[in-house]
Order: structure tokens, then C-alpha cells, then sequence
């Protein structure tokens, strides 16, 4: 837990407080070079699950970050960025979409891709924030490194958004 002076309160995993195994999931530099190129992102960004930096290297200036592990917690972060492009925590995935909306007019998300339609309380928030604009499938989650074999990709939201979801079935190369 960190403790989130702004806010006034820790940030909990999820509601036991421990973080889950999912939470801990790196992504592989192959991997976020991929999604990187894929979108092309211009403008500020930001990394709000930094871990071992593969996504924030790749950056360009503007670029920023926040690890949890090295006391910078995402929910304290309050600036506007064009871009946020990370492998979120899973266990408090809702969380975590919620408070992108507030701060991104882009972001991507390298999850299981059962995360865009995982409840109507995301699809309330994703409606009032723009849109899914694509969902690219990247292949099974044992490809990229992770632990499990569901189906795994990037879900970009886009601020404001209101054209059809693109589904993208490319497998990244390993």
C-alpha cells in the first residue's frame, strides 16, 4: 500500500488488500514495442504501472511515470496527458480505468482482452467517456510471458469517440 497524500487515503489492491499474483505481470520488451509502434502515440504520456520500464523507454518527451513499488502512486497522479499506455493491475482493474478517464484522452491497455466487456459498470464508464476503439488481440497471455493463457491484448479508449469498435485479430510475434 502507498499512502496517497492528496487523497487522503491508501490505495488497496482490492478489498482484502493484497495484491494478486495477476498484479505482477511484466511485460516483455518484444512485446511493448509492438503495441508502441502499433499506436504511435504523439503528445504527453504517461506510464502508470512502470514496472521495469519497457514501455516508458520507448517514449518520447513529454513522458512520465508512476511505479506504486517505488512509492508514486497513479491515484495521486492528477495531470492531463494525451496518452497512457500500460499493463494495468488486474485485481483493481475498474479502479484504475476510472481514474485513466479523468486524466487521457488516449489510453491502452495490455490486459486480457475479457476486460472490455468484463461488467455494465465498465461499459457505463467507457459510454461516458468516448469509446473502445479497438480491440487488439495479440495472441495468448503464455506468448507474452504471463502466467495464464487467456486471450490477451490492447483495448484503446479514445476520449469523445463514438464511431465502431475495430477488432484487430493480430498475434505479436514472440
Amino acid at each position: 500500500m502507498s499512502f496517497c497524500a492528496r487523497k487522503g487515503k491508501p490505495t488497496k489492491a482490492n478489498k482484502s488488500g493484497v495484491a494478486t499474483a495477476a498484479d505482477s505481470v511484466m511485460t516483455r520488451k518484444e512485446t511493448a514495442k509492438f503495441i508502441y509502434d502499433w499506436y504511435k502515440p504523439e503528445g504527453s504520456i504517461l506510464e502508470p504501472a512502470a514496472g521495469s520500464n519497457v514501455f516508458y523507454d520507448l517514449f518520447c518527451q513529454p513522458k512520465y511515470r508512476c511505479e506504486i513499488t517505488e512509492g508514486t502512486d497513479f491515484f495521486c497522479w492528477d495531470k492531463k496527458v494525451d496518452w497512457i499506455i500500460t499493463n494495468p493491475p488486474y485485481s483493481i482493474y475498474d479502479k484504475f480505468l476510472e481514474h485513466c478517464f479523468g486524466i487521457a484522452d488516449n489510453i491502452v491497455l495490455f490486459v486480457p482482452v475479457a476486460k472490455a466487456l468484463k461488467s455494465n459498470k465498465i461499459m457505463k464508464m467507457v459510454e461516458k467517456y468516448g469509446g473502445l476503439k479497438e480491440i487488439l488481440y495479440m495472441g495468448g497471455g503464455q506468448q507474452h510471458g504471463f502466467a495464464f493463457g487467456f486471450p490477451v491484448g490492447c483495448l484503446y479508449y479514445k476520449r469523445n469517440y463514438n464511431g465502431k469498435t475495430l477488432i484487430t485479430l493480430r498475434v505479436a510475434q514472440k
